[in-house]
């Protein structure tokens, strides 16, 4: 007679963990997105790129030389996205990454990044009173600023997640910036511009 509620309990038990591991894999996959639309690390890196150019004889070649080192460390920044994805789905719930994502994947937000590709080469974010935008785009701009703004406020109160995505994007930051001036001193003689190629 008692092996029944224990033959229940495990069935309990059982859905129980399967549906943790669904929140789970839906929370992590969320993650993935929110870091993809985002830029991830890749964009962290793309802020340095023109400081780091600007700091040789020959930026034109540096630039060459950054995007070469970028594709040669495909599997870095992959990794470094993945443990941003990982430490974001340890960080924000499944409803604030899903309610970023949603402009993303929205009508107003894919006008606007294509607009700003178009026009910019990457995107950038138009205040939401900026002139040419419809008054739905105005709208989706100010929801999505607040958004990000309660993201960036989670992070800050975590001490923890903030320095594990830190991390992830210093090494990658170092390793690229290791490979470029490699890849730049190359093809110039960079001993007579005086230019020093950081350690790996």
């Amino acid at each position: 007679m008692r092996a029944r509620p224990n033959g229940i309990f495990a069935l309990v038990l059982a859905a129980s963990v399967a549906a943790s591991a669904a929140h789970a894999a839906d929370t992590i996959g969320l993650a993935r997105k929110l870091v993809g639309y985002t830029g991830g690390v890749s964009l962290i890196l793309r802020n340095f790129e023109g400081g780091m150019a600007a700091s040789v004889q020959a930026p034109d070649i540096f630039r060459q030389s950054f995007e070469q080192a970028l594709a040669d460390n495909a599997q870095t920044l992959a990794a470094a996205d993945e443990d941003l994805a990982q430490t974001y789905a340890r960080l924000y719930s499944a409803d604030q990454m899903s309610a970023e994502i949603a402009f993303y994947e929205s009508p107003e937000g894919q006008n606007i990044m294509t607009k700003s590709r178009d026009t910019f080469g990457v995107v950038v974010w138009p205040d939401p009173g900026t002139p040419g935008l419809t008054a739905e785009q105005s709208a989706a701009l100010v929801k999505f600023h607040e958004t990000v703004k309660r993201r960036a406020a989670i992070a800050a109160g975590n001490s923890e997640a903030t320095d594990a995505i830190m991390t992830a994007e210093t090494d990658a930051l170092v390793k690229i910036r290791s490979a470029a001036f490699a890849n730049y001193c190359k093809i110039r003689d960079c001993k007579a511009e005086n230019v020093t190629p950081p350690p790996q």
